[in-house]
């Protein structure tokens, strides 16, 4: 997967986590959740988008498989708002995938 597939791939998800906290109560405990880590997720796919790395490294690119692999647990449960616990669970490793590649390609940041 390169830079623009993986900028893709997190917008797909921040667009799926917005469908999803809209069936929740604002006050809704889980969708605090949710918001935090929607936030979380936007701030790195901005990291991304602004600065420049290189995604032919094997670091990137052994990352960037991690990313795809939680994706596909992620898809698997966000479409249902009954499995918001498990989504929160798979989101919760979406971002601590892309959190470690972002400190791989952009160590600064």
């Amino acid at each position: 997967m390169d830079r623009n597939e993986l900028i893709k791939l997190i917008g797909d998800v921040l667009t799926k986590l917005d469908v999803l906290r809209g069936s929740l109560l604002p006050d809704d405990p889980q969708r605090k959740d949710l918001d935090r880590l929607r936030s979380r997720l936007d701030l790195l796919q901005s990291e991304l988008v602004q600065n420049a790395f290189d995604d032919g490294t094997p670091e990137y690119k052994k990352a960037a498989s991690e990313i795809k692999a939680v994706n596909d647990d992620l898809r698997s449960t966000i479409a249902d708002v009954n499995k918001v616990a498990d989504t929160l669970e798979a989101l919760k490793a979406f971002v601590g995938a892309v959190d470690t590649l972002v400190g791989i390609v952009l160590p600064l940041v």
